[in-house]
């Protein structure tokens, strides 16, 4: 994404934020939905607990740099 456009420094210092919201997000619907979705469902019932590891990953990151290698 950066080669195309790069990232302002607001947008970096923002970038964690998003990524837990995002991540806090998946695993709140995918919870309710895990609980509330009826046996009979046509949909897939998706495992809540992905989000877990991801939002515990986003937790521990202190910098955008971490999303880069």
């Amino acid at each position: 994404y950066s080669k195309i456009r790069k990232l302002s420094k607001n947008e970096k210092k923002s970038l964690n934020v998003l990524c837990k919201g995002a991540a806090l997000r998946y695993l709140l619907t995918r919870t309710y939905d895990y609980l509330n979705t009826p046996k009979n469902a046509i949909i897939k019932k998706k495992d809540p607990k992905e989000y877990i590891q991801k939002l515990k990953i986003h937790n521990k990151f202190n910098s955008f740099k971490n999303y880069y290698n």
